[in-house]
Formats: C-alpha cells, structure tokens, sequence
C-alpha cells in the first residue's frame, strides 16, 4: 500500500472539487431570457367602463388571466393587476357612429420588479356593421325618396362601449425586455 502525503490528498481533493465544478457551474450561470415585443397579455377587467359615464383621467383595473412564461420562466404571475386611465370618449351617435374609449395602459410590473411597457395592437380601422347598415339605409333612401330619405340613416345608433368585472381584453408587450435569472 501506497501512502501518500497529507498535502497530496488536499491537492487531489481540490482538482476533483474544481473537475466537478467546471460540469456544475453552468447549472448555476445566469440566464438571460427575453420578453418579446408583441406578447400577448389576457386581461380581466375587475372595474366596469361605459361610454356613457366614462370620463377622461378615469382609472380601469385589471388583472392577468394567465401568467406569461417564456422558457418556463414566468415573467408575469397570474392575477397581477394592470391598470389604465381613460384618455379620450366618444359617445355613440347617429349614422351608425359606434361609441370608442380610448384608455391608456400603465406598464405591468414583472416578477423580477421591472416595469414592462404594455398596449394596443394597433389595427387597421374597420367599419361596424351598423354604420355600413346607417350608410346603406341613408344611400338606399335618398336614391329612392331624395334629400328626405337620408334622414333614415338618422335613426340608426351605434354602439355603446359597455364592460364589466369578467369581461376580457388582450394587450401587447411594446418592446423586447430582457429577464436575467440566477
């Protein structure tokens, strides 16, 4: 039997301690992981709005449906709240003309405490169904009955923006931000 030194069994432990680190040691590196821009955020609004009694400088709550995970890292938790402030109102009017609130989103806090910029896809603008029937009613009357019949097209609303606690809504992340893991 060989026997060996107190300093050379120190030595050997070490180098083995520092072989099995250079395997570990990435199990333990930081991880970067990024939020991409245009994320989808599922919202539940947990306040009513209707553009009867919205008002500018009002504020809407909200709250996240699911978590948002990327990588199996959740970057935001289930139920986190979001809020918005209602920027601009358009009541519904005659013709068709659907009422609209505008709202402007307050950035969502992360796990990690960051603030992530949210919004609105931004979407080409489509025409209800109502203002094609108001359009149609006011063109159709006024071929048939002149000047008198465009005020058919009077006596068509449009709709009003009405939404209650439960009701949906999906935002989007508006830039890349970058999570860093441990």
């Amino acid at each position: 039997m060989i026997r060996r030194s107190i300093p050379f069994r120190i030595g050997s432990a070490l180098m083995s301690l520092a072989f099995a680190a250079t395997f570990v040691a990435p199990a333990f590196a930081d991880q970067t992981v990024t939020l991409p821009k245009g994320t989808p955020i599922h919202l539940i609004f947990d306040s009513y709005l209707n553009s009867d009694t919205a008002k500018p400088g009002q504020r809407v709550t909200f709250h996240t449906e699911m978590p948002v995970a990327v990588d199996g890292k959740t970057l935001i938790p289930e139920g986190t709240k979001v809020y918005a402030t209602v920027t601009k109102v358009n009541k519904q009017s005659h013709f068709g003309v659907n009422a609209k609130i505008q709202l402007i989103m307050s950035p969502i806090r992360a796990v990690n405490g960051e603030k992530v910029p949210i919004g609105f896809k931004t979407k080409a603008q489509t025409v209800s169904s109502r203002t094609g029937e108001a359009a149609g009613a006011s063109v159709g009357s006024a071929i048939v009955l002149g000047p008198v019949g465009l005020v058919a097209g009077f006596f068509i609303p449009g709709k009003k923006v009405s939404q209650k606690p439960g009701d949906k809504m999906t935002v989007t992340t508006d830039e890349d931000i970058e999570f860093h893991f441990k």
